[in-house]
């Protein structure tokens, strides 16, 4: 097992979630769907502890604000000198207000952990606060935006990859991007873009770079 996803969609006594059900309001999800005051439970909070324990990445995808922060605090407390990753395997920034999305803050703690963010492929997290994407010319520039932002917040590449969720997640995808062959043409046009060495980067060598922590499991 490489990673555990600690929220996700509904309070499950782990961590608390963002509203991510696109067909509700963030304000009616949080109506409908309670939570409590609080990022981690005690399960929770041994979860984080068990995984790094175990070189299992922890992904933070789906929490609420207060369990991103209560999760990185207590890996601050286990791991100060910040040699375990984090990652947010399908995300977005949040150009927006959906709380699902990813702030500055969030951003540069996840690449102070030499995290990754992986950008999802739905439409309504990637063009949240953007013009709605219509073609896939459209999508390669939203993607460059997310990029690009990314990049301006925490000063590198390091942290950007792509999780586009396709399998099983809830449609629409971003114009273009309906199967994963579609992103041999992306990589195609970050290449001409950004580089051979940042598209490698962001198509495939963060992430391989994560799965270099796991496999060094003892």
């Amino acid at each position: 097992m490489a990673y555990v996803t600690l929220a996700h969609l509904f309070w499950r006594d782990v961590a608390t979630n963002a509203p991510a059900l696109p067909f509700l309001p963030d304000w009616t999800y949080q109506l409908l769907f309670p939570q409590p005051a609080k990022g981690l439970s005690d399960l929770g909070l041994a979860a984080v502890d068990a995984m790094v324990g175990q070189h299992i990445l922890i992904d933070l995808t789906h929490m609420s604000p207060q369990a991103m922060t209560e999760t990185l605090a207590r890996l601050d407390k286990i791991d100060p000198q910040c040699r375990v990753p984090v990652v947010a395997t399908h995300g977005a920034y949040a150009f927006g207000g959906l709380k699902y999305n990813l702030r500055d803050a969030q951003l540069q703690a996840i690449a102070a952990r030499h995290g990754v963010v992986g950008l999802i492929a739905c439409r309504h997290y990637m063009a949240d606060g953007l013009p709605r994407p219509k073609t896939f010319d459209d999508t390669i520039a939203t993607l460059c935006r997310h990029i690009d932002k990314v990049h301006d917040v925490t000063g590198s590449y390091h942290t950007i990859a792509f999780g586009s969720d396709l399998d099983g997640f809830i449609k629409p995808t971003l114009p273009g991007l309906e199967t994963p062959a579609a992103f041999a043409t992306v990589e195609a046009r970050l290449t001409a873009k950004y580089g051979v060495a940042v598209a490698q980067q962001i198509c495939s060598g963060n992430a391989l770079r994560l799965l270099d922590y796991w496999q060094g499991a003892p």
